[in-house]
Formats: structure tokens, sequence, C-alpha cells
């Protein structure tokens, strides 16, 4: 605390302590004096020490700068906050952030790595909110629809994004659709009307005024809003088209087929290809180098020979006259003389090269929509956190302003030396009150905060260590008691404390959560009462077996084959995605190296057996 004239009128042994000064070094000195002391131990950097502290004067005395920060010499980060007192002078308080900025740096670059991924996907996507305004998009999306980057920024809504498109040509009206000559806002009424708030998720195709094929796929998300991706599956439609060509051109002419054809007499020499083979494997009628597969087919050859019999269509890989990778469906077929002997062996090869990629697409397509239900399991958990931590919060600042009401009040009372026991006393009762409800409040937000932030930590992460498994069920509880206070259901653990796993406890979190959350949507009826038993122990040296039980409704017995299928869901037009229980699964064979099963037991409620190991080994 610094008066007008920069005396210096009380300093902390802490504040000496972090610029590393010995103890009552410039206790009874002024600021000036003080950060002179700073300036030629180099606090401040190299340069004149006097144009040094003048600047840091300057800076003290300057009202803008209420709140700055300070790099040390030794790398560690201050913030320096600065209150100008009434009668001059000002209060200035130093602490160390360097912490929380390395977490701030640190979260930073994974929303940029996150950022990395969304732009890098094979699929363009974008999240709207409730009021179908934008929330985020990636740069995929932007280049499918062939909107510049510059402009979508200005695109707040679904209807301006849609506006602008249908103005520029960009998006055409299905051709079943009324014609509305120029009038755009009869065609982007239209196209909202029918494709802006679908009840259920949907699917439809997108053509492109490049003549590419979009697949729109939209996703109702349970607040209202929506996700919505889009994917060019242009190839798709080509290859099927070229599909059906190829069929239909089987009973022309030879040469005309898109299909490899060849010919080999007995001894698997070729006669006769077909143009299709000979662009492929080139001009030169001999047998095409398969690596491998070789072998295979000259097996098959021989079986066809001795049979007589044809080989049904079976899928084979090679390379072609340029060494590029190509799929095959292949069948092989006899010629036979009249004595029916066969002389020759007639293999059609289709290139299903398209398709196979195709269908790599589609799985990544399933991750991409299976790491978004993650994330927004992620989001679910933050607005945990807000609603929450936002009551403690709002108790303490309610509190804090009657004591500053309080403090201005003494204050005025001591500026005008008409302070009374009776007012000092009053002062201290309200003050202890406060100060307790203070402390109360903060200490609860904090323990809330630290429970959701290291689920949340976890989750983001996906890092391996070691936990206590009752400790951390309970943290996991906690994040999710927003969702189940909504609810007459409560959720009992029977868990032996000291049960330690090193492992994944995002991952594990992630399947905690979604046994839970997929119960409160489909076992219970809105209002009604129910119980979820979780229930731990170390069955076997080195394994854990965790069994979930809950008292609803149950699964009928003709579904339970398929809870675990992507995508499946009994109440897909109220939100669900179907990806629960599958995300479950898949968390368990793969990064926990455990299992879960459906108990199958007849008998009211539902019933899953966890097991996985202590020690998880990553390969």
């Amino acid at each position: 605390m610094v008066a007008a004239d920069l005396t210096i009128l009380a300093l902390n042994g802490p504040l000496l302590d972090l610029y590393g000064l010995p103890p009552n070094s410039v206790a009874v000195r002024d600021f000036f004096d003080f950060l002179q002391c700073l300036a030629e131990r180099g606090e401040f950097g190299p340069g004149d020490t006097a144009a040094i502290v003048a600047e840091q004067l300057e800076l003290a005395r300057c009202a803008d700068r209420a709140r700055h920060e300070h790099r040390r010499p030794d790398g560690r980060i201050l913030e320096i906050r600065t209150r100008a007192l009434p009668g001059g002078g000002f209060v200035r308080t130093h602490i160390d952030i360097t912490e929380r900025k390395r977490g701030e740096d640190e979260l930073a670059d994974k929303r940029e790595t996150l950022r990395l991924i969304l732009d890098n996907i094979g699929q363009g996507f974008i999240l709207y909110d409730r009021d179908l305004r934008s929330i985020m998009y990636n740069k995929k999306l932007l280049e499918l629809t062939d909107v510049p980057e510059h402009l979508a920024k200005n695109f707040k809504t679904m209807e301006e994004s849609t506006r602008f498109q249908l103005e520029s040509g960009r998006l055409f009206l299905p051709a079943d659709a009324p014609d509305f000559g120029d009038d755009i806002d009869a065609k982007l009424k239209y196209v909202l009307d029918r494709t802006a708030r679908p009840n259920r998720e949907c699917i439809y195709v997108r053509p492109q005024h490049d003549g590419r094929i979009l697949e729109v796929r939209v996703v109702p998300q349970p607040d209202g809003g929506q996700l919505r991706t889009f994917t060019d599956i242009t190839k798709w439609v080509n290859a099927d088209q070229a599909v059906r060509q190829s069929r239909e051109i089987l009973t022309g002419v030879i040469d005309s087929m898109p299909a490899l054809i060849d010919v080999r007499d007995r001894d698997g020499v070729i006669l006769l290809t077909n143009r299709s083979f000979r662009e492929i494997h080139g001009a030169s009628p001999t047998v095409p180098d398969r690596g491998p597969t070789a072998d295979r087919a000259e097996s098959l050859n021989r079986l066809v020979i001795e049979s007589g019999q044809g080989v049904p269509f079976f899928e084979e890989s090679g390379q072609d006259a340029k060494g590029r990778r190509r799929d095959w469906l292949t069948t092989k077929m006899p010629l036979t003389d009249e004595a029916g002997e066969v002389t020759h062996i007639v293999t059609v090869a289709l290139d299903v090269t398209a398709r196979k990629r195709a269908e790599e697409e589609l799985r990544d397509a399933q991750a991409s929509l299976i790491q978004a239900e993650k994330m927004a399991s992620l989001a679910q958990l933050v607005a945990g956190v807000a609603h929450e931590v936002n009551t403690p919060i709002g108790v303490t600042l309610t509190a804090i302003s009657h004591l500053d009401e309080e403090v201005v009040k003494i204050r005025a009372l001591f500026d005008a030396n008409r302070v009374k026991r009776s007012d000092f006393q009053g002062f201290l009762d309200v003050a202890w009150e406060t100060t307790r409800m203070i402390l109360s409040n903060i200490e609860r937000a904090a323990n809330l905060i630290q429970s959701f932030k290291q689920v949340a930590v976890d989750q983001a992460s996906g890092e391996q260590r070691v936990f206590d498994l009752a400790a951390y069920v309970d943290e996991v509880l906690l994040s999710l008691q927003p969702r189940l206070r909504k609810t007459k259901v409560t959720v009992t653990t029977d868990i032996p404390p000291g049960l330690e796993i090193d492992g994944h406890p995002g991952s594990f979190a992630q399947v905690l959560s979604n046994l839970i959350i997929n119960a409160l949507v489909h076992a219970y009826d809105e209002g009604q009462e129910g119980r979820i038993l979780l229930i731990a122990e170390e069955a076997s040296a080195g394994w854990v077996t965790m069994r979930y039980s809950d008292d609803g409704k149950g699964i009928p017995p003709d579904i339970r084959n398929r809870v675990f299928d992507p995508f499946f869901t009994t109440k897909r037009g109220l939100g669900a995605s179907g990806l629960g229980l599958s995300i479950c699964a898949n968390i368990m064979a793969t990064t926990m190296k455990g299992s879960i099963a459906l108990d199958s037991a007849d008998g009211p409620g539902t019933r899953f057996l966890l097991r996985f190991p202590m020690w998880v080994k990553d390969a």
C-alpha cells in the first residue's frame, strides 16, 4: 500500500519472498526505492535503471493499467493489480499466475488440435443451436458447399446462409418443387419449411451447381439444436451407376464391357482379353502379376477344370500396370466342348475400388459421429458445472456486496471520527457472519469445480493414470447430479475403497455416464422413482468386475441382441442417437481392454456386467 507521496504504508512478507528480497529490506522505504531495488536486480530487464524506474512509476499511477502481467527473469508470470486510494496513492497486489497461464496455454493447444482435426476430416459439418444459429463449422463444409470463408463468417443463422446460397445459385430446389421464378423469399421459405427442423434424424441428397452430389445428414440434438454433416457421395453414385451400366452391357459385345474379361486355356495361357482388361493391365496378353493372390488364382483355375463348375464372385486385390492398388470382384466360368470337357476358363473381374474406398469413408464418417457424441457429453458436463456452481457463487457475491456496504458505512464513521463501540461491534458481527458465509460457499464451489474438472480433463485428454475406483465413481456421479436432480432416480454404490486402477479414467467415465444416462432416457418414465446400483470388486488377480443394475422397464427380449449395435435406438425421434451403448462396447473392448455384456436373465430392470484389468497395457 503506497501513499500519495510514494511512502510505503504496508508491505507483506510474501511480496518480498516473491521477488527474492531479504526480510525488512524495503519495509521502511518509499515506493521509488522499492522499484530502484528491483530494477538494479534486473527484474525489469536490461537498460537504464533511472529510465526503467520512471517508466514503472508511470505505470503504477496510470488509471488504465488497473491490471497487467509481468514476466520475471526466472520465467514466472505475475499478475499485478493496482487500485487507487481515495486520498491518493494506491494498493498493489502481486499474484503468481505461472501455473494458470501454463494451463491456459495447454488448453489453447488442445483447442487448436481439435480445430485441426475437425478441419481435416473428410466430412463437412455445422452445429446449430436451438435457434438455428451457427455455433461451429469446419473448412470442409465451406469447400463442399463452395461458400467463401470470408463470407461464411457473416452468416450467423441457417436462414442467412441458405439465402446466400439460393441467391448465388449454389443451392438448387428439388426437381418436384414449384416454380417460384425469381422470388428468393418464396424459395427460402420452401427450403426452410422442409429441411430446417426435422423431428428426427434424416438424410437427403443435395445436388451442387458444379455437378457434385452431397449427402446431408441432419441429427437433432437434445437441446433443440442440430448437427449437420455433408459428405461428397459423387464417387459412390458414379460407382453405382458404373456397376449398373456394366451389367447392362454384359449382354453386348465383349470388348465394350467395362468389366475385365480374359479367356485362358487349360494351361493358364491368356488367349483373349477385352478392352477394359488391356487398359488396366496393359496391351501384352500375359498373366498379370497378382502378387500373393497368384497361387490362389491358379488353384481356382484347376478347380474349374477338374469340377467343370464355375466359381462364384469373390473379392481380390492386385496392382494395375501403373502399380496402383485396385480391388476386384471376380468370378470364373468354364467353357466346354461337345463332350463336356473344359477347354477354356473365362474370368470376369469388376473393378470395385471406388466402392471399397466409399466403404472406408463411411466407416470414417461413423467414427466422426461417435466422436461428436463424446464431445456432446463433455458439453453437457460443462453445462452441469455452470448450473451447480451458480448457486454458491451467487450467494458469495450477495454476501460480499453486503459486506462492502458495511465497510463503506464504518469507513465513513471512522473518517468522521464518530465510530461508537456499538457501531464497531455491529460491523464485526456482520463481517463475521458474511465471511463465514463466503468461506462456506467458496469451499463448496471449489469442491464442485475440482470434481468436475478432473472428470472433464480425463474425458478430454484420454490419458492413462492411476485412480481410486470408488473415489472416481463418486466424482463421475457428482458430475451427473444436474441430470439426476431432474429425476427421482437415485444411484447407490458398493465399491471398496483403495481399489486402484492403472487405466484410462476418462474412458471409464464415458462408459459409466452413458450407462446411467441411457437408463434415465429409456428405463424410467418422467417422474418415476427408481434406483441404480453399482457394485465392483476385485474378481481375480488383476481383474475387476463391476455390476450395473436398475429397476426400470428392462429391455424386451427381441432387441437384446441389438443393444450394442451402432445407431440402434428405440427413441430416435426423441433425441436419442443410438450411440450410447455402442460407445460403451467400443471403449470397453479397445481402451479398457475388457468387456461389457448384457445380463439376459428374465426379470424387471436391466443389468450389465463389466470386466476390465486393473493394469491396462496399451499396445
